[in-house]
């Protein structure tokens, strides 16, 4: 719910992002080109990187520390000979992009060992709610972008950017709430039961 719509904000708005950020000083447009560069490929393995740590601490409740130590051993791998190959064409972004695919290929073998360790875990839903979450974060991202442009020529860029993001925020939540996604029914159900106890 979180790390996918972070993702595509995070490669619609790499440029921006760093610029405001660290666009300062000694920090000149080709550093900031570079950063951004290397943010939008770092932001490709972010599902990776939140899933992966997820992935790891199930394994350890279920007193298995071999499988992610050897996953963990396989990551790094891949990372080093996808760094070597991926440099050379792409630079910068080469070492980004290597180290998104380790963590995304190491995710997908982890959630393999789980399957088979622990059986079928509703990957039905899973997969149903995260298409969904695809598609609201796609919608997102589009109107953030497009309120940036149009917001661009009236206004400064600090704020068209933290503005857009807002916007893009709320068309966010609005969509996922439309859409019936399991996960957050159950989260705002939740929440009214929790409000419900305080108001009493």
């Amino acid at each position: 719910l979180l790390v996918i719509p972070a993702t595509i904000g995070a490669m619609l708005f790499a440029e921006p992002v760093v610029k405001l950020l660290f666009g300062r000083g000694a920090f000149d447009a080709q550093a900031v080109s570079m950063t951004s560069y290397a943010l939008f490929f770092y932001s490709i393995g972010m599902i990776g990187f939140g899933l992966r740590d997820i992935l790891s601490r199930a394994f350890y409740s279920l007193q298995d520390t071999k499988t992610p130590m050897i996953n963990a051993g396989i990551a790094v791998g891949l990372n080093i000979v996808l760094n070597i190959i991926l440099s050379r064409f792409m630079g910068i972004g080469g070492l980004a992009l290597a180290t998104s695919i380790s963590a995304l290929f190491c995710t997908a073998l982890l959630f393999i060992s789980l399957r088979k360790k622990i059986g079928a875990f509703g990957m039905k839903n899973i997969s149903v709610s995260f298409i969904k979450i695809v598609f609201a974060s796609l919608g997102m991202g589009a109107i953030a972008k497009g309120s940036y442009h149009i917001l661009l020529k009236s206004v400064g860029f600090h704020l068209s950017l933290i503005v857009s993001i807002g916007i893009g925020a709320a068309v966010y939540f609005v969509i996922i709430y439309f859409m019936k996604i399991e996960e957050v029914d159950a989260m705002i159900i939740s929440l009214k039961k929790r409000f419900k106890r305080n108001a009493e």
